[in-house]
């Protein structure tokens, strides 16, 4: 729970304007990661790199992030970078010289000896510094690997958050949603609100090109589905309202879990496939209970983009996601339209 935290640490320095006084914005895709180490730290930089570059199965395999790893007295050529990784044992010299240099806002997280910082050198940035004894750095690159991988994930997607809505928004959408529907999500420029079925209790809002599609179902009251069933419930859905698509349920999961609006309930994440067009690709669902509302909610996010990585598009739908409101989600720091 804690890395969520940093997670909200890290909205509300961007919105809360860090970038004041910064000369350049960052640039570079999201989905890119420079690793960048001390020479007595190299190995634990390179431990990370390998990490955060792990190959993972979607519809392909595909590297979680693209990391180009180099060594931190070369840091000048990559401060604009969106995402930083500094590595260096304490007092390290060449870690010290690069950490005056910044002038972001720093928060520990939830893993010993890594923190984060916003907007170090550059608008819109986010740079992770793991740094410690080299036992300390050692025990963390062999033992939390999944840790690392989570705190990097959540920031990511949090930065993402803030840049997708960069160029602005359908001003006003959330608000009209909740006052439909009761319920509501940001919904970028460019994007589709597509209500066709919304007297059905299903909306989805979506762009083409490639495609990345978030849908929101609901139920009257409390129900109570096992994981599994949910699985199944979410594959009747899509097969009626996404003209036959079905849960590949050899390539799917699903458990209880704590979704990312901080409530209880079941996460689903998988494969989809349509045998009428021979297409499919991954999603992954939230579905929980609202008290508040007296409804059961299923937030549904897929993607078809046979011709890219799979993965950053994803990151983008959880942003977007993490945009939703209902009586028991209420708006946060981040803009209320």
């Amino acid at each position: 729970m804690e890395h969520r935290l940093v997670g909200a640490c890290v909205a509300l320095a961007i919105a809360t304007g860090c970038s004041d006084g910064k000369r350049v914005p960052a640039v570079g895709p999201g989905f890119e990661i420079i690793v960048l180490a001390s020479p007595e730290a190299r190995q634990f930089g390179e431990r990370v790199a390998e990490i955060l570059s792990e190959e993972i199965w979607i519809v392909q395999t595909e590297p979680r992030f693209r990391v180009v790893a180099d060594a931190i007295d070369q840091t000048s050529f990559y401060d604009t970078r969106k995402l930083l990784f500094f590595v260096g044992a304490e007092s390290d010299p060449d870690l010290e010289k690069t950490l005056r240099q910044a002038t972001g806002t720093r928060t520990p997280s939830s893993v010993p000896g890594l923190w984060i910082e916003v907007e170090p050198f550059a608008a819109g940035q986010v740079a992770f510094i793991l740094t410690g004894t080299v036992d300390s750095m050692s025990r963390v690159v062999t033992q939390q690997a999944d840790d690392i991988v989570r705190v990097v994930e959540d920031a990511a997607v949090t930065l993402l958050l803030t840049n997708v809505f960069r160029a602005g928004e359908r001003e006003g959408a959330r608000r009209a949603m909740l006052a439909r529907w009761g319920w509501g999500v940001r919904v970028p420029p460019q994007w589709v609100v597509d209500d066709r079925f919304a007297d059905d209790a299903f909306v989805r809002v979506w762009q083409d090109g490639p495609v990345q599609q978030l849908a929101v179902a609901w139920e009257a009251g409390r129900v109570d589905r096992t994981p599994q069933q949910w699985l199944e419930h979410r594959s009747a859905l899509v097969a009626r309202f996404y003209d036959g698509d079905e849960v590949v349920m050899d390539h799917s999961t699903a458990s209880a879990a704590r979704t990312p609006y901080g409530i209880d309930g079941v996460v689903l994440s998988g494969l989809w496939e349509n045998n009428r067009y021979v297409i499919g690709g991954p999603f992954e669902s939230y579905a929980f209970y609202c008290a508040e509302d007296d409804r059961t909610y299923l937030v549904d996010l897929s993607v078809y983009a046979p011709d890219r990585p799979k993965k950053p598009l994803m990151r983008t739908l959880e942003a977007v996601a993490r945009t939703f409101r209902c009586g028991c989600v209420p708006a946060s720091s981040e803009s209320a339209t």
